[in-house]
C-alpha cells in the first residue's frame, strides 16, 4: 500500500485544491523555493499524525491569506488516498476503504478557533464524516520526520526525545526484562555496597543524609540514596548515548568519541542511520510505513548525497511498505536519480501544481533524458524560467544580452510605454540558462511541449524558450585553378565544393537545421516556444545587427598575432557600425567576424568569454551612476540598451522565459 493522492485546500499557500500525486517508493519534490514543496510536507504530517516535532498544532499562520489581505480560508482541508491494499491491509483498514478498497483519510480544522483559542480538529476515515473511525489504525502507519537543518546532536544525545532510545525500545519490543534485571541488579550492588566495592560512594551517601538530618530535623527531613539509572525500561534505554569513531569497525571501546565534537554533517549521518535502522525494525511490524526528509542535501558534501540518495532508492525497494517524500534545491540529488523519482512542484494561480515527470510521455527521448540530466543541467528543476541553447557562446552571452533586453524593457516601462517593470537580469527573474550541447530539443521540449508522438497533458509548468541557428545549407560552387581555369575530374565534369553562405535579411534563406521542423508544433503549447536565428548562426546573425564594431573589436584583443587580421579589424572599428546602404560591405565584414572566431587561433567559447566581460564591465560602469531617481533610470537604461544591438529572436526567447510574453520584433 502507498499514498497515491494528496488533495490540500486552505493551507498555507494553497488557496485552490492542490492536487498531489506521489507514488509507490522514492519520491522527490524539486522546485524553486516558495511552490509548495514543505507544504506538501507539513500537510501529510498533520493528517499521519506525526507528532515527534509537536506538528499536531494549528495556528491562524496556517490558513490561507491572500497577499493583499483581502481573503483568507475559512478551513483547512486535506484529503489522502492510499492505494494497492494487500487483503490484510483491506481488513484492517475497511473503516477508510471505499467500494474499491482504496483507503481514504481526511482532515479538516475550522478557521474559527475555540474560547481558549484551539482550533477544532476532525479526522476520519472513508468517504463520509459519520462512517466509523477506528483510531487504533493509525498505530499501523509510522510516519517519521526528519526536518531541514535538524540538531542531530541533540536527537543522538540520552533523554526522552532521543532517536536513538526509539530505536531502542522498538529494538526490544517485548524482550526489555533481562535488560531492567541486569541494571537493578547494579543498581542493587551500589545501594547495598554488599561487597565494599563503593565506599566513596556510600560515604558520600551517608554524608548527605546526615546533614539532611542535621539541617531539617528527624521529623521534616528526607533521605537519599545514590544509584546510576532508574530501573524502569524507559529510563534505561533513554539513558543510553551514542559514541562514534571516525572509520569503519573499531571495536576499542576507549578510541570512541563523544559526538558533541565531530562534525554537523557526519552528525546528521548518524542520526539519518539510526532512523534506517528503525525502518529496518518497522517494515515487519508496520502495514505502511512514511519516511519525511526535508533537504537532506544539509552539511552533505556532494560524494555524500549521491551516496546517500543511492541507497534510499535501494532501501525502498527492498522494503516493500516503505513510502518516501523528500523535498531538495540539491542539482547533485535530481540529478543521480531516475527522472520516474522527480517530481517538479510550482505555483501558480494561488495552487500547488505537481508534476510527476513519470507522467510526461517522453516517449523515445526518456532514457536520452535520464542520461542527460546531470547537475549542472538538472538546474532547470529548480529554475523559473528556463533558456535552452546549443552552444557554449549562446550559454555566455545570453546572461549578459539578458541585462541589455531588460534594460531595454525597463526604459520604456519608465517612459510609460509599458506597464510592467522586469527584474534587471536572469538571475533574478529566476531563469536558467541550459546548454544542451547540440541541435536536440526534440528530447527536452517534450518536458514542456506536446509534439510528435508525445500526447501528454502534463508538463512541466514554467516557460522554456530554445534558442538554435537557422544553418542555411552550403552551395555547390566549381573549383577554378590559380590561372582561372576550371577544374575537371576524370569524366570531364566540373569539380565542385560546398561552400558556407553569408545571407543577408533581404536573402530570408531556408535553414537546414532539423530542429526547424519541430518549431510549429513546439510553440502551440502553453508553456514552451523554439526561436532561431533568421540568416545563419548565432555569431552571424550578432555581427550583420551592425554590431561589427564591438565584435572585431573583442576579435583584435583576442588574436594573438599582429598583421592581417588585426589590421582588418581595425578598419571595422573605423566604420563605426556606419554602412549607408552598403550590405555586401556588412555581409563581408560579418563573415570575416564570423570565420575568425571559428579559427583555431580564438575559438567561439573564447571569443563569448572576453564579449561577456567587456559587455558587463560597460554595464557594470552604467550601473554605478544611477541615484535612484525615475530620469536618471532611464538614462542609465538608455546607455545600458545601446551597448550592442540584441537580434530580435533573441529578444524573444529572453522575454518568453521571463513571464512567457510573447513580443513582436
Amino acid at each position: 500500500m502507498y499514498i497515491s493522492n494528496l488533495d490540500v485546500t486552505g493551507y498555507k499557500n494553497s488557496k485552490s485544491k492542490s492536487v498531489i500525486k506521489l507514488q509507490k517508493g522514492l519520491n522527490i519534490l524539486v522546485g524553486e523555493n516558495g511552490s509548495g514543496k514543505t507544504t506538501i510536507i507539513n500537510a501529510l504530517r498533520l493528517i499521519l499524525r506525526e507528532n515527534e516535532f509537536s506538528y499536531l498544532n494549528i495556528d491562524e499562520d496556517d490558513f490561507y491569506v491572500s497577499l493583499e489581505k483581502d481573503f483568507s480560508a475559512s478551513e483547512i482541508r486535506i484529503d489522502l488516498k492510499i492505494e494497492s491494499l494487500n487483503s490484510d491491509e483491506q481488513v484492517t483498514f475497511l473503516s477508510w476503504c471505499d467500494a474499491d478498497f482504496n483507503a481514504q483519510l481526511h482532515f479538516e480544522v475550522s478557521a474559527n478557533p475555540n474560547r481558549k483559542g484551539y482550533y477544532k480538529k476532525e479526522i476520519w476515515g472513508g468517504a463520509s464524516k459519520s462512517s466509523i473511525f477506528e483510531e487504533e489504525t493509525f498505530d499501523c502507519i509510522d510516519c517519521i520526520y526528519l526536518p531541514p537543518l535538524r540538531d542531530a546532536e541533540e536527537k543522538l544525545v540520552n533523554g526522552k526525545r532521543s532517536r536513538l532510545a526509539q530505536l531502542l525500545k522498538k529494538q526490544y519490543g517485548d524482550n526489555k526484562d533481562e535488560l531492567v534485571r541486569s541494571v537493578k541488579g547494579f543498581n542493587e550492588q551500589i545501594t547495598s555496597n554488599a561487597d565494599k566495592n563503593y565506599n566513596e560512594i556510600e560515604m558520600a551517601k551517608k554524608n548527605i543524609n546526615t546533614k539532611l538530618e542535621e539541617s531539617l530535623g528527624q521529623r521534616l527531613g528526607q533521605s537519599i540514596n545514590l544509584q546510576f539509572a532508574e530501573t524502569t525500561f524507559n529510563k534505561i534505554v533513554e539513558s543510553i548515548k551514542m559514541v562514534f569513531f571516525p572509520g569503519i569497525k573499531e571495536n576499542n571501546p576507549e578510541k570512541f568519541r563523544d559526538i558533541s565534537i565531530n562534525s554537523l554533517g557526519y552528525n546528521n549521518l548518524l542520526y539519518i542511520a539510526t532512523v534506517f535502522a528503525e525502518l529496518e525494525l518497522l517494515k515487519d511490524n508496520n502495514m505502511m510505513t512514511v519516511l519525511l526528509i526535508e533537504e537532506p542535501e544539509a552539511h552533505l558534501h556532494p560524494q555524500l548525497q549521491v551516496k546517500f540518495i543511492k541507497y534510499l532508492e535501494e532501501l525502498t525497494r527492498k522494503i516493500e511498505n516503505l513510502q518516501v517524500v523528500i523535498t531538495t534545491h540539491s542539482p547533485v540529488l535530481a540529478s543521480s536519480v531516475d527522472t520516474d523519482n522527480l517530481i517538479h512542484v510550482a505555483y501558480k494561480e494561488n495552487r500547488i501544481i505537481a508534476t510527476a515527470l513519470k507522467e510526461i510521455n517522453l516517449g523515445e527521448s526518456k532514457s536520452y533524458i535520464n542520461r542527460w540530466l546531470d547537475v549542472t543541467k538538472s538546474a532547470l528543476l529548480f529554475s523559473k524560467g528556463v533558456i535552452l541553447v546549443e552552444g557554449i557562446s549562446e550559454a555566455m552571452l545570453l546572461p549578459t544580452f539578458a541585462k541589455i533586453v531588460l534594460a531595454e524593457h525597463n526604459k520604456k516601462a519608465l517612459d510609460g510605454g509599458i506597464n510592467n517593470m522586469l527584474p534587471n537580469s536572469l538571475e533574478e527573474a529566476g531563469v536558467s540558462v541550459v546548454n544542451i550541447n547540440g541541435i536536440n530539443f526534440k528530447h527536452f521540449m517534450r518536458l514542456f511541449s506536446n509534439f510528435k508522438e508525445a500526447t501528454s497533458q502534463s508538463h512541466i509548468p514554467i516557460y522554456c524558450a530554445g534558442i538554435t541557428d537557422n544553418d542555411p545549407p552550403k552551395i555547390k560552387v566549381i573549383v577554378y585553378d590559380k590561372n582561372g581555369v576550371m577544374k575537371s575530374d576524370k569524366n570531364g565534369d566540373p569539380v565542385t565544393m560546398a561552400e558556407d553562405v553569408y545571407p543577408l535579411p533581404s536573402d530570408s534563406p531556408i535553414g537546414a537545421n532539423i530542429a526547424l521542423q519541430l518549431v510549429d508544433e513546439i510553440n502551440m503549447g502553453k508553456w514552451g516556444r523554439l526561436y532561431h536565428s533568421p540568416l545563419k548562426t548565432f555569431e552571424y546573425d550578432l555581427a550583420i545587427e551592425k554590431n561589427t564594431r564591438q565584435l572585431a573589436n573583442v576579435l583584435h584583443d583576442v588574436w594573438s598575432k599582429d598583421g592581417s587580421v588585426k589590421a582588418y579589424c581595425k578598419t571595422i572599428i573605423a566604420r563605426n557600425n556606419q554602412y549607408s546602404d552598403d550590405e555586401e560591405l556588412l555581409r563581408n565584414d560579418a563573415e570575416f567576424i564570423f570565420t575568425h572566431i571559428d579559427a583555431d587561433e580564438v575559438g567561439k567559447g573564447v571569443f563569448a568569454q572576453k564579449l561577456a566581460d567587456s559587455l558587463e564591465e560597460q554595464i557594470r560602469s552604467c550601473m554605478d551612476k544611477t541615484d535612484g531617481s525615475t530620469s536618471n533610470l532611464i538614462e542609465v537604461y538608455s546607455e545600458i540598451s545601446s551597448l550592442i544591438r540584441i537580434p530580435g529572436y533573441i529578444k524573444k526567447a529572453i522575454n518568453w522565459a521571463i513571464g512567457g510574453t510573447e513580443i513582436d520584433e
